[in-house]
């Protein structure tokens, strides 16, 4: 059964003790800035999101700030992470042509305000020849899940599709550790505002109203592996059109493991259903045993945009938006402004790279 009801939660690292725990979240692929934007998307910097957590379930991470990032290759080269003015605690190498180069080893280095500070292991690039990314399509289906009705969750038949891959056969005598990450974007009409108006058609995004990731372990290829499912009836992100940009990462066995491990721990509902446990890191504390989780990868990238519009559904599927909106005597901002969207960040300056 999958279970449906509410969004999607970012990933916790959950810790054993009360102790603040710093948490770095990190990465290199082989695309720069420049070479996503062609994807198409807005475009991607590398980034270091730094956050301390502990292992109290409703204490949220908060954002570290005011650190010094560095990536050093073992050639030598140094670069600086520059922190976000929009995300504190977010590092980003602003960089429109850099990218992880055959061969080279990189590693990252984090200096906190107090003085603390933190080292990875060198990382690089997989040697495995991956296949170029397959097709995205999806299959009808109706699942068993959990909706709320009433304030009370029950268990109904819901109706919506499965998006899937195709893995090309792999031809290279050698595993091929895969993860896929979403980012989603659809049209969000408000019902209620003049069709001539400004504030009548947004774009609207999201990244946690689809699951986080996918992962697989694939040794033959030649076969479709499920990303993610997406319910059909009163979900207001299919009635105009939805679009997902699909990444694709081709990694080492070590980080593979991390993201399963990862994922293991968060399975179940709201409250993990197993016991916390620490997750292998490739980083280490260079001040003392201060805790330290998150892993530093160094991964080979693909991606394609899909799009999917309702009309593709053997069954009509129409808009209640109205209606909602109407159902009740306070009208919702969303209901005649879409930049009050509640569900995501909106705007109503279309994306460069949307298809009509």
């Amino acid at each position: 059964m999958v279970c449906v009801v509410g969004c999607v939660e970012p990933y916790e690292f959950v810790i054993k003790n009360n102790e603040p725990t710093l948490v770095i979240e990190a990465y290199l692929s082989d695309k720069s800035f420049k070479e996503t934007v062609d994807y198409p998307s807005d475009g991607r910097y590398f980034s270091v999101k730094l956050t301390t957590t502990t292992d109290v379930i409703n204490v949220r991470p908060g954002p570290v700030k005011s650190a010094h990032v560095l990536l050093y290759s073992e050639g030598g080269d140094v670069w600086e992470y520059t922190e976000s003015v929009d995300q504190p605690g977010t590092y980003q190498l602003v960089m429109d042509d850099f990218r992880a180069e055959p061969g080279v080893n990189y590693k990252l280095s984090i200096e906190l305000s107090d003085e603390s500070s933190y080292e990875s292991d060198w990382a690089t690039l997989p040697t495995t020849t991956v296949p170029a990314m397959g097709n995205i399509s999806f299959r009808e289906t109706d699942i068993q899940a959990y909706v709320v009705e009433s304030n009370k969750e029950v268990l109904k038949s819901v109706k919506g599709i499965w998006t899937d891959i195709e893995l090309p056969e792999n031809t290279s005598n050698e595993p091929v550790y895969y993860r896929w990450s979403y980012k989603p974007h659809w049209i969000y009409v408000a019902p209620l505002a003049r069709s001539s108006s400004s504030v009548y058609t947004c774009w609207a995004t999201n990244p946690l109203s689809v699951q986080n990731y996918a992962l697989q372990l694939d040794r033959t290829g030649k076969y479709r592996k499920d990303l993610f499912f997406m319910e059909t009836v009163r979900n207001p992100k299919v009635y105009t059109r939805y679009s997902v940009l699909i990444v694709q990462h081709a990694m080492t066995e070590d980080y593979y493991s991390f993201w399963k491990e990862m994922q293991e721990q968060n399975e179940g509902g709201a409250i993990f259903d197993k016991p916390p446990f620490n997750l292998h890191t490739n980083f280490h504390s260079l001040s003392g045993d201060k805790k330290v989780s998150g892993y530093f990868g160094v991964v080979q990238e693909q991606a394609k945009r899909w799009y999917f519009d309702v009309s593709e559904l053997s069954y009509y599927v129409g808009s209640t938006l109205a209606a909602d909106c109407l159902a009740f005597r306070d009208i919702a901002p969303e209901c005649v402004n879409c930049t009050q969207y509640s569900l995501g960040v909106a705007t109503n300056v279309k994306p460069s790279w949307w298809e009509e």
